[in-house]
């Protein structure tokens, strides 16, 4: 069994390494943490006195959620929303320091 490769990716200044099998792992992961990156600065932006971060990652990952919901009715999400999972635990990780 593989051990996988490490590899750091960027969610608002905290840096997460996550253990991937691939490079094409590696280039989902890269892509999925600037699509994150992207929607924070958009729900910041768009409703600038929300409380707390807690409020913005929340609602990027409901909203991330309900797009792979839907697009999954179309094909097969599973890796998407392993993918979402993944991030879930480490927003509640960073949030609760």
């Amino acid at each position: 069994m593989t051990k996988g490769l490490t590899v750091n990716v960027n969610i608002e200044g905290v840096t997460l390494p996550m253990t991937v099998k691939t490079t094409e792992d590696e280039r989902i992961y890269r892509t999925a943490a600037s699509l994150v990156n992207s929607r924070l600065r958009a729900m910041r932006d768009r409703y600038p006195s929300l409380p707390n971060d807690a409020y913005y990652y929340a609602m990027v990952l409901l909203n991330t959620t309900v797009d792979a919901l839907r697009s999954g009715e179309k094909s097969d999400n599973t890796p998407l929303m392993d993918m979402m999972k993944d991030l879930s635990n480490e927003i509640d990780a960073v949030t609760k320091k």
